[in-house]
């Protein structure tokens, strides 16, 4: 080792010899062998499987899901497989998901790591490996592969279809499980598409869902039935409703206000005397 020390020019030498391209440089300095993380950073894959056999893990499946490119990918994600590999002893595989063409053509290019050999090419699900689903009797028995054509085709010319197909699928599923082919559409949507989509799903607006963007639309949703059953309540009572008046009621997304209004829709003669 004292050889290599004393002389740092010769690693790169005989690196070079086994043919690895040696980039123009204009110093070699010697350093610390040991790999402390100074300054630790977190790598959390989305999700991993395992694949054992009496218990001995036989492979690993590290699953991402990127909704656009990320250039810092192509350094932690193989500190993910490494680390991994090291942990279980096993072979370990990269699949990364991702509904948007121009990132999943990015994402599919080889990250060399340097060492001759060592290339990532990940195994990428993007709009076209995944299949349109249109038969929604297949969509019922199969609803994590519809859940994720409506993802993958959200951004094609097919997403009228495999949402179609979804939203059907959907009204056959017993109630508890909807929130969670949900949310999971949801991540891979933009919030307009999602407003869009999701009010053909009133059905299900009464569910708890985790998706921040379902949330707020259940949010709009709650509030928009009320503000309609206000005016509805008062003009079943003979009070007559001006449009502007009706304006201001179905506009209001505030609940408390709402709450308040609805209160008064009881006992006010004259529409006006709800707002004073």
């Amino acid at each position: 080792m004292d050889l290599f020390r004393n002389h740092p020019l010769l690693a790169s030498t005989l690196v070079g010899e086994h043919g690895v391209d040696i980039p123009s440089h204009d110093q070699v300095s010697l350093e610390s062998g040991d790999f402390p993380d100074i300054r630790p950073t977190e790598y959390r894959a989305d999700a991993v499987m395992v694949l054992r056999r009496r218990k001995e893990a036989q492979l690993a499946v590290i699953v991402e899901v990127q909704l656009k490119h990320d250039p810092r990918k192509e350094w932690s994600w193989p500190v993910y497989m490494t680390t991994l590999r090291a942990r279980l002893k096993c072979p370990v595989v990269l699949l990364v998901a991702c509904p948007c063409p121009n990132a999943t053509k990015r994402y599919s290019a080889p990250i060399p790591l340097g060492h001759p050999g060592m290339t990532l090419l990940p195994l990428m699900v993007g709009p076209g490996s995944v299949p349109v689903m249109s038969d929604v009797k297949e969509a019922i028995e199969r609803p994590e592969l519809a859940t994720l054509s409506a993802i993958m085709h959200s951004k094609t010319a097919d997403a009228a279809v495999s949402f179609d197909t979804f939203r059907q699928m959907l009204a056959f599923l017993p109630v508890e499980q909807q929130p969670v082919y949900c949310d999971a559409v949801l991540g891979g949507l933009t919030y307009e598409v999602a407003i869009a989509f999701w009010r053909e799903l009133m059905s299900v607006a009464t569910q708890k869902f985790k998706s921040p963007i379902m949330q707020k639309f259940q949010a709009e949703c709650i509030a928009k039935g009320e503000a309609e059953s206000i005016v509805k309540f008062l003009r079943g009572r003979g009070v007559e409703v001006t449009e502007d008046a009706e304006h201001r009621i179905l506009s209001c997304d505030d609940t408390e206000q709402l709450d308040s209004w609805l209160t008064g829709a009881i006992t006010v003669s004259h529409v006006d005397e709800l707002f004073d």
